[in-house]
C-alpha cells in the first residue's frame, strides 16, 4: 500500500517526532509512505534582511495575531486545496492519510476530487483550542461544524484514545466501527530497561531515587501540582533528587515555585530528541502531574518502555495504558495529596518501583511500539479502501 500522509505541523513542534516515527514504522512493515508538510506559514524570525513582505507579516502577527490567526487559517483552505491537488496527482497514493488540523478541511474536497480513500487522524477534538489556546480570539461555532463535516466525509478515522473515540461518536452520532483507536507508540530500540543514563546527569551521592518529568511544560501538564509534590517530597525525603527535562511557557513559574528545593532539582532546558532516551534512563520515577480526557501521552509510553515506575492521573487515556498497581500508579486527578502519596510510596520501595517498571516495559513491548501503532492505522486504511469501494459500487 502507498500512503500520502499530510500534516500541518510547523516549526519545531514536538509532534513532528510522532510523524517521523510513525512513518518509519510504516516503511518497516513493508509499505510506502510519502510524508508531506503542508503548512503555508513562512519561517518565524525577525531577521532584518528578510524580504519586506515577511517583515510586514511578522509585525502584523505581533500586533494582531491573536485576532487574525483563526480567520487566516480558514482562508488558507483554498490555497491548501490547490497545493494538495497538485501534489497528490503526482504522488498517486492508494490512500490519503491526514493529520487533522483545526480549521483546515481541504482534505475533504481533495479526496473527493481525486477519488482517494480518506483516513483522518484525530489527536485532539476541536474543543482543544477553547480549552488551551487562549492566546487567540476564537471563531464561534465554525470549528465544531468543520469537525463534524470532516468526520462525516472521511472513510475511516483514527484516534489516540478510547475516550476521544467515545467523545466523537457521542457528539456527532458516528458509527463506532468507523473509528479505530491507535495509541501512540515508543521506539523500543531507544527506550529500553537496560538503556544507558545520560552522562551529564550525576547519580545522587546517597543513592536516593530520581523523580522527574520529560516534556514540554504546558498549562495542561499541571505545573502547580508538580511543584507542590516536589516541595513536599523534598521535605519528607531528603535523599530524593528531581530531574526536569524540557522547556515551555510554564517552566519559569515552576522554577519559582520549587526554589526552596535548591540544588536537588535540575532543569535541563530544551534538549535534542536524541538525548531524551538517556535522560529517561536517568530517572527512577516518571511523574505526569496532569493530563486531559482525550490525549495519549507519548512521554508515558516511553517511560514505560524504559522500565520506569510511572505515576499519572486516573484519566481514561492513561487507563488505556496502565492498570493501576500493575504497570504504574494512578491517582485522583488534580489531587496534590494523592500525587504526593503515590510518589512517596515509590520512593520508599525499590521493590515496588522495579516491579511496576518491569510490568510497564512488558506492556509496552507487547502492544505499544510504533509498529503496533502503524498496524492499527494501516488496518484503518484498508477499511477506508473497502468503504470507498462499497460507496462507489452503490452509486454506480
Amino acid at each position: 500500500m502507498r500512503l500520502a500522509y499530510l500534516h500541518y505541523l510547523y516549526g519545531k513542534d514536538t509532534a513532528l517526532n510522532h510523524v517521523r516515527q510513525f512513518a518509519d514504522a510504516v516503511r518497516a512493515l513493508g509499505h510506502k509512505i510519502d510524508v508531506c508538510a503542508m503548512n503555508l506559514a513562512p519561517a518565524d524570525g525577525d531577521n532584518p534582511y528578510l524580504p519586506i513582505g515577511l517583515q510586514m507579516r511578522h509585525t502584523l502577527k505581533r500586533l494582531a495575531g491573536h485576532i487574525l490567526h483563526e480567520p487566516k487559517e480558514l482562508l488558507w483552505n483554498a490555497r491548501y486545496v490547490r497545493k494538495e491537488l497538485h501534489l497528490l496527482r503526482s504522488l498517486a497514493p492508494d490512500v490519503l492519510l491526514v493529520r487533522d488540523h483545526l480549521l483546515t478541511a481541504s482534505c475533504v474536497p481533495v479526496a473527493r476530487r481525486l477519488r482517494l480513500p480518506l483516513v483522518l487522524e484525530v489527536n485532539s477534538p476541536a474543543d482543544e483550542s477553547r480549552l488551551y489556546l487562549d492566546q487567540y480570539l476564537h471563531v464561534p461555532w465554525v470549528p465544531d461544524r468543520m469537525e463534524r463535516w470532516k468526520l462525516r466525509h472521511a472513510d475511516a478515522v483514527t484516534v489516540v484514545s478510547s475516550s476521544l473515540k467515545a467523545h466523537l461518536v457521542n457528539r456527532y452520532g458516528m458509527a463506532a466501527d468507523k473509528v479505530t483507536v491507535a495509541p501512540n507508540g515508543a521506539d523500543l530500540n531507544l527506550f529500553r530497561p537496560d538503556g544507558a543514563a545520560d552522562p551529564t546527569v550525576q547519580s545522587p551521592a546517597d543513592g536516593g531515587p530520581v523523580v522527574g518529568f520529560v516534556g514540554s511544560f504546558q498549562k495542561w501538564h499541571g505545573t502547580g501540582l508538580l511543584a507542590e509534590m516536589m516541595t513536599k517530597v523534598a521535605a519528607a525525603r531528603p535523599s530524593v533528587r528531581f530531574l526536569l527535562v524540557g522547556d515551555g511557557p510554564e517552566v519559569e513559574a515552576l522554577r519559582r515555585l520549587t526554589a526552596t528545593v535548591g540544588d536537588r532539582v535540575v532543569f535541563t532546558g530544551l534538549v535534542s530528541h536524541a538525548r531524551v532516551p538517556g535522560l529517561v534512563a536517568s530517572l527512577d520515577i516518571g511523574v505526569l502531574p496532569e493530563a486531559d480526557f482525550y490525549r495519549c501521552p507519548l512521554k508515558v509510553i516511553e517511560w514505560m518502555a524504559a522500565g520506569k515506575a510511572v505515576v499519572a492521573p486516573r484519566y481514561a487515556p492513561l487507563q488505556d495504558l496502565i492498570d493501576d498497581g500493575v504497570h504504574g500508579i494512578l491517582f485522583q486527578p488534580r489531587d496534590a495529596e494523592a500525587l504526593t502519596t503515590a510518589v512517596l510510596r515509590l520512593v520508599d520501595s525499590t521493590e515496588l518501583r522495579q516491579g511496576l517498571g518491569a510490568a510497564a516495559a512488558a506492556r509496552a513491548r507487547s502492544s505499544l511500539s510504533w509498529e503496533d501503532n502503524a498496524r492499527r492505522v494501516l488496518a484503518a486504511c484498508d477499511a477506508a479502501v473497502q468503504h470507498q469501494r462499497t460507496n462507489l459500487a452503490q452509486a454506480a
